[in-house]
């Protein structure tokens, strides 16, 4: 075991080396995790967050649940490159500086990643602040968790007594079976494909619109929710991306050290295979369409 641990540790050394020494850091402006709620809540901002995977999209790459498609790559590459507002929120990955907030497992992954594209990053992250795409993961991955249960707290005040829309995949089931949206004043949902939403995302969008008014929509649908939530903030609606914050809150919950699959329902990053769908009445009445692939 201890020869893992010190494995582990020449690895980071190395990349810290190399970020440090022989590169240049990149200047880019995020706000904190509470910073970005609290401007959330006092703005009553949509949100769009950006990671690894709109990142490999951009550069011409498909990912797991998307393939590359060239309209959605120049959407993503637009909203990256543009100015935050109190209408619009742009967050990426705070991953930029203060690596020592996080595990190693994604310490090693960042730092891979970043030296991989830090000409990617230079020429598309050109906004003079973004906010932080980790209010969908305050929990996981950081190395000290006593501030998880505050953020969870804040978050969840942007729903509270609201009448929620939440746009998913098929196997999504957010809130399902935990207390995330029990504060809302009632909940709604919009099912959609599991994988290559954006090919329906027209489809989608008129069906959100029959529904969206006087409701907050949570969108928790990878690369396509940033074109959806785009064009619902044009139109007037406050829509959030708020990707995988139900994995994040499962795990909370159970005080889980690492990466689990969750029972029933997809599981953040993990190889879900066979997903077991179990009856739920609750869940089935908040369900106002489907929409197929």
């Amino acid at each position: 075991m201890n020869n893992i641990i010190l494995s582990i540790e020449k690895k980071i050394l190395l990349f810290e080396r190399k970020i440090r020494y022989n590169l240049k850091p990149l200047h880019i402006k995020v706000l904190g995790i509470e910073e970005t709620i609290d401007y959330i809540l006092k703005n009553k901002s949509s949100v769009v967050r950006f990671g690894d995977g709109e990142n490999k999209l951009i550069n011409g790459t498909s990912i797991v649940y998307q393939d590359y498609d060239p309209e959605l790559s120049k959407v993503l590459s637009d909203l990256i490159s543009s100015e935050s507002n109190e209408r619009l929120l742009v967050c990426v990955a705070d991953v930029f500086d203060n690596y020592d907030r996080y595990n190693d497992d994604m310490r090693i992954y960042w730092y891979k990643h970043l030296i991989m594209n830090r000409e990617m990053y230079k020429s598309i992250y050109t906004a003079s602040w973004y906010g932080s795409a980790f209010i969908s993961r305050p929990y996981i991955d950081l190395k000290d968790k006593n501030n998880s249960k505050r953020y969870f707290n804040k978050l969840r005040q942007i729903w509270q007594g609201q009448d929620l829309l939440i746009v998913e995949g098929a196997l999504s089931r957010s809130g399902t079976g935990n207390d995330l949206f029990d504060n809302a004043k009632s909940v709604k949902r919009i099912i959609c494909p599991s994988k290559n939403a954006f090919s329906k995302v027209d489809v989608i969008q008129r069906e959100i619109l029959k529904y969206a008014k006087g409701r907050l929509i949570l969108v928790m649908l990878g690369p396509t929710a940033k074109v959806l939530v785009k064009n619902l903030s044009d139109l007037g609606y406050q829509a959030i991306d708020i990707g995988h914050i139900d994995s994040e809150y499962e795990w909370f919950k159970m005080g889980a050290t690492h990466k689990v699959k969750i029972p029933n329902k997809h599981t953040a990053e993990l190889d879900d295979g066979e997903v077991s769908v179990v009856e739920d009445k609750k869940y089935q009445s908040e369900i106002l369409t489907v929409i197929d692939d």
